[in-house]
């Protein structure tokens, strides 16, 4: 779960991570308000869960309460990337001397969690990794004993800090991680880290993503429909379904995610464009029908292609959800399907007989033919 930056910043704050001054707003007015407390030029920044913001028009500066009415007004109810603005927050404009990069994820290959510093902030760290990765400075951490003191110096160190700022950033990094553990994130990343013209260290923005199955611990999170990009997305949660929309028009249903990214694979390597990730594994039949019902409410979907392997989601009971989904919904775009597994000739007899789906013998011919139809539409 994404937080907006206002909302990072706030669990930064209760962290002890100074951060500038400022609030947010959800009028011209408030903005105008805010800017008057800070007394000092301000920065208008969107609030949206997409990153870029700056590169598309989404902050910008002001050196009065009167602009930054003006500015807040011209963001707020606008479409930014394919979000609607509906809050800015207003903070006050630092006196910036350098621009720094300091994050905590998960390392997947170490199995826990992983510090990244960088004097070469405000930029994309993808950026920094591929052209110069020897100006990051890492740290493995065991989760079990957490970031210990000596590794937030020894970082320090590395990025050629001496005397007091080692300790104070030092500080900074254990204070950050206590944030990351305590709120259960998959991601804290501070782009940039400002060092000011006195030296000191601020929080400039707030990257923050909470792992979703620690929700039930973090009650003061909600993961409402604000906090997907599309509505599909929000609607598939809500069923314990994954889906991802993407750019093309063939959907997709399969079961597992293995499976899934080898049927986008197969796709892609036939000609063809998927408009969605969609695993709607389990042992229920409605998991299949809440997972045709929204792929077909995609209008840019052409034909609709089904990859299952039925295990412990039986292939027959997939199936039962399938048929009763074409029944209701009539979808008026074709189908495709392959499915495969445990009570695999019953599928087959529930499909044919009671809405006429011919089921393909294999994934590649049903992907051929998905290809086929999606460029004949």
């Amino acid at each position: 779960m994404k937080l907006y930056e206002y909302e990072g910043k706030e669990l930064f704050r209760r962290g002890g991570i100074p951060i500038p001054r400022g609030r947010v707003a959800s009028t011209a007015e408030e903005a105008y308000s805010i800017a008057a407390e800070i007394g000092k030029e301000v920065v208008v920044k969107s609030q949206i869960l997409q990153g870029g913001r700056g590169k598309a028009g989404g902050i910008k500066f002001a050196s009065s309460p009167e602009e930054a009415k003006a500015r807040a007004g011209e963001l707020l109810g606008q479409k930014l990337k394919t979000e609607e603005i509906k809050k800015v927050l207003i903070e006050e404009k630092l006196d910036i001397a350098e621009e720094w990069y300091l994050s905590f994820t998960v390392d997947p290959a170490a199995g826990g969690p992983l510090l990244m510093v960088s004097r070469s902030g405000g930029v994309d760290v993808e950026e920094i990794a591929l052209k110069s990765p020897e100006r990051i400075v890492t740290e493995k951490i065991n989760i079990f004993y957490g970031l210990m003191p000596f590794q937030a110096r020894r970082a320090a160190f590395a990025l050629g800090l001496e005397g007091n700022k080692v300790s104070e950033l030092a500080s900074l990094m254990l204070k950050l991680y206590r944030v990351f553990r305590q709120y259960d994130a998959e991601l804290v990343e501070v782009n940039p880290l400002v060092v000011t013209s006195e030296g000191e260290f601020i929080a400039a923005d707030a990257k923050v993503i909470i792992y979703d199955n620690a929700l039930y611990r973090q009650k003061e999170f909600v993961k409402g429909p604000e906090r997907f990009e599309d509505e599909r997305e929000y609607r598939a949660s809500q069923y314990g379904l994954s889906y991802v929309k993407l750019d093309g028009n063939i959907g997709v249903l399969c079961t597992g995610a293995g499976l899934t990214m080898t049927t986008l694979d197969l796709i892609t390597y036939y000609g063809g464009r998927p408009a969605n990730f969609l695993e709607f594994g389990g042992a229920t039949y409605k998991n299949s029908y809440y997972a045709l019902e929204i792929v077909l409410s995609d209008p840019d979907v052409k034909v609709v292609l089904i990859n299952t392997f039925g295990l412990v989601a039986r292939a027959d009971v997939i199936s039962e959800g399938l048929a009763q989904a074409i029944e209701e919904l009539k979808p008026k775009v074709p189908i495709v399907a392959s499915i495969r597994g445990t009570g695999e000739e019953e599928a087959r007899k529930i499909l044919e007989s009671r809405v006429g789906l011919k089921l393909f013998p294999n994934v590649e011919t049903a992907v051929q033919e998905a290809v086929r139809l999606a460029g004949a539409s």
